[in-house]
């Protein structure tokens, strides 16, 4: 059986697998807040639908030690302007998997244990690569095509950071020293400063690890996404009960799709919805197959919500519209779009 934390993941899986390529993907928070765990499950599952995913982490991009602690070992300041080498990460990195980019990056510069500088050949990416990176001050200077913010509160990555950092800080006071005058001290900067939750596409509450919550997906906090709906989300006692509102909506179709249907084991879904079946679509590529619904302008909280209302038999894609917009859908597993175009992942 999936897991509540093998669930959002997927769901957030599902949302890059649909976008553009090569896709380039940070993983922000906090220092402790969970990053490079979920970074490495989040590549997983990226590849486990079909795409090819590789995980990085900034460790392999941060400056020498004699740049890092040159504010003094124990400065917030000192690691919030000093940790990374960002102008290197930025043209080794995300200059090569940007627009016009030739595909060849830099897995990592540096040698953190040993710092020791490393001169590695660089890595080809395929076409479709989706490259998540995890590390801390992602939003500050760089720019990405899509952001996880990892959302744990101080106080809880405070536990987990110096538990797992007392051995490696030389002691359990020692650790709590570092989290408290440098590693969270500079995280509290970046968050006042930069404000990254809000302008992440993607935002994950991490305080339970077995049961992390997903707030938003598919903008920034203040985006208004398109969300074609053929089935029961076009109905107002779904929408009140996931989305707390009533939306309104406008007429549209989704040519190359044929409706089928499928039965919903799940009791809450058969319970807000009235019936256990529900339609499901399957690409067919031929424009006679034609699916008419509505289009529903959602914030990215109330996209978040849909996810998790739609059971595991669909997937969410982007897709073309027959009035000419783009719009999320949500289709039978296996048929969905990888491109506005329609084009079968």
């Amino acid at each position: 059986m999936i897991t509540p934390r093998e669930r959002v993941l997927g769901r957030i899986a599902d949302h890059l697998a649909g976008l553009g390529r090569p896709l380039r993907v940070a993983v922000d928070g906090i220092t402790a807040s969970g990053k490079t765990t979920l970074a490495r499950e989040l590549t997983a599952a990226v590849a486990a639908r079909g795409r090819s995913a590789a995980h990085l982490s900034m460790d392999g991009f941060h400056q020498p030690r004699a740049v890092r602690h040159r504010q003094g070992r124990d400065s917030a300041d000192g690691y919030y302007l000093d940790a990374y080498d960002f102008d290197a990460f930025s043209r080794l990195v995300l200059e090569p998997l940007g627009p016009g980019g030739d595909r060849r990056y830099r897995e990592r510069i540096i040698d953190l244990r040993s710092d020791t500088p490393l001169d590695e050949p660089p890595v080809t990416a395929p076409d479709d690569l989706v490259l998540v990176v995890d590390g801390s001050f992602l939003q500050r200077e760089l720019k990405w095509d899509e952001v996880v913010f990892v959302d744990t509160p101080f106080e809880v990555a405070f536990e987990r950071g110096t538990r797992r950092d007392t051995e490696l800080l030389g002691g359990l006071e020692q650790a709590r020293r570092a989290f408290e005058q440098r590693y969270h001290a500079a995280s509290r900067r970046y968050l006042d400063e930069v404000e990254p939750a809000g302008r992440a596409s993607v935002v994950i509450g991490n305080s339970d690890v077995a049961r992390p919550v997903l707030r938003r997906i598919g903008g920034a906090a203040d985006a208004v996404v398109n969300l074609f709906s053929y089935g029961t989300l076009q109905t107002p006692p779904v929408q009140v009960e996931h989305f707390g509102r009533t939306l309104t909506g406008r007429q549209d179709v989704l040519p190359g799709y044929r409706q089928d249907w499928v039965t919903i084991t799940d009791p809450a879904v058969i319970a807000v919805s009235g019936t256990d079946r529900h339609p499901i679509l399957r690409h067919t590529g031929d424009p006679a197959d034609a699916t008419a619904g509505t289009v529903l302008e959602v914030t990215t909280a109330e996209l978040a919500a849909a996810d998790l209302y739609e059971v595991d038999d669909y997937r969410r894609a982007l897709v073309r519209l027959a009035s000419g917009i783009e719009a999320w859908v949500y289709l039978a597993v296996g048929h969905g779009a990888n491109s506005v175009d329609g084009s079968v992942a």
